[in-house]
């Protein structure tokens, strides 16, 4: 984690070096401002040794301080996926998430113009919260969910305004109603649509032509968005994965998953346990998860077993 954001925050500064030039050269003067601090007036409060932390700080300070040289606010980090960030439980481990809050914290409490968005999976509230106990005071939460009618229907038909493309009445209804307005499969739907459209030669979109893809599409969806979620699990949590399908949903509660399981019901607790750090499901409330994937129950009933070879 050190490494990809030291060589992000490299790259940062080489654009806005690279923009000071070529405004410098086209005669457009660039506005400057200082901070009013320095490196030495930073102070982090970071265990002895911790030379990570310093290093990624000291790189956020000097991109910081360059971004506002350069006319720029600040500096704003957004990490999509952030989910993916997660501390480990042995404090001799590693904590990438502990290791990227501690210096955007630290900075920010000196008043510099930094920002920190992180958007993932809804696993990623409860890693936050291992992290810094305190983080529903560093974070504003936001929940981004599926889309309205209305609105996943304008997300499907806008982008085709203004192309050769066109969708005969009712597609995009069937369409929004399948993938429950979730916004990804919005956008995978219609291009794997625009694509069947010049395998078929045509350039209005039909509920023939949807029907005509839908296997494709759910190929596609097995392969590069659910297939991996399962593959890197164990057999054992593979097995409690797909039990899960048999049980009443939303939510899926641990008493039916101990029913619909072969495993004892202490083995599928510690099985559910690691599903959840594996960033496949998450907790609602005690005894009751969700899937941290859309319709992954129904591509769960798809499959015939948990073997992916």
């Amino acid at each position: 984690m050190h490494d990809v954001m030291s060589t992000l925050l490299q790259r940062t500064q080489e654009r806005l070096s690279r923009v000071e030039r070529l405004r410098a050269a086209a005669g457009r003067a660039l506005r400057t401002a200082q901070l009013g601090i320095t490196w030495e007036d930073i102070s982090l409060s970071l265990s002895p040794g911790s030379k990570p932390e310093e290093d990624l700080a000291r790189a956020l300070f000097e991109t910081v301080s360059l971004a506002v040289s350069k006319g720029r606010t600040g500096l704003v980090l957004l990490l999509d996926e952030a989910q993916l960030i997660r501390d480990e439980r042995d404090r001799h481990g590693e904590h990438p998430l502990s290791l990227l809050i501690a210096p955007v914290v630290a900075l920010q409490r000196q008043q510099l113009p930094l920002g920190l968005v992180v958007c993932g999976l809804p696993t990623l509230a409860a890693s936050l919260q291992k992290a810094r106990s305190y983080s529903e005071r560093l974070f504003r939460g936001e929940v981004i969910d599926s889309l309205p009618q209305d609105e996943a229907v304008a997300a499907f038909t806008q982008p085709l305004e203004g192309t050769s493309r066109t969708t005969e009445s009712g597609v995009a209804e069937a369409l929004v109603k399948e993938v429950e307005g979730y916004p990804y499969f919005i956008q995978l739907w219609g291009s794997e649509l625009w694509d069947a459209s010049d395998l078929a030669d045509t350039e209005r979109f039909s509920v023939e032509l949807l029907d005509a893809a839908r296997p494709d599409i759910y190929q596609r969806l097995n392969l590069d968005f659910y297939d991996p979620r399962v593959a890197t699990l164990t057999p054992a949590e593979q097995a409690t994965l797909f039990a899960s399908a048999a049980c009443p949903y939303p939510p899926l509660r641990s008493a039916d998953l101990n029913q619909a399981s072969e495993k004892t019901s202490g083995n599928v607790n510690v099985l559910l346990g690691r599903l959840v750090e594996a960033g496949v499901l998450y907790r609602v409330r005690k005894g009751e998860y969700e899937y941290t994937a859309p319709k992954f129950r129904d591509y769960l009933l798809r499959r015939d077993g948990p073997g992916l070879g």
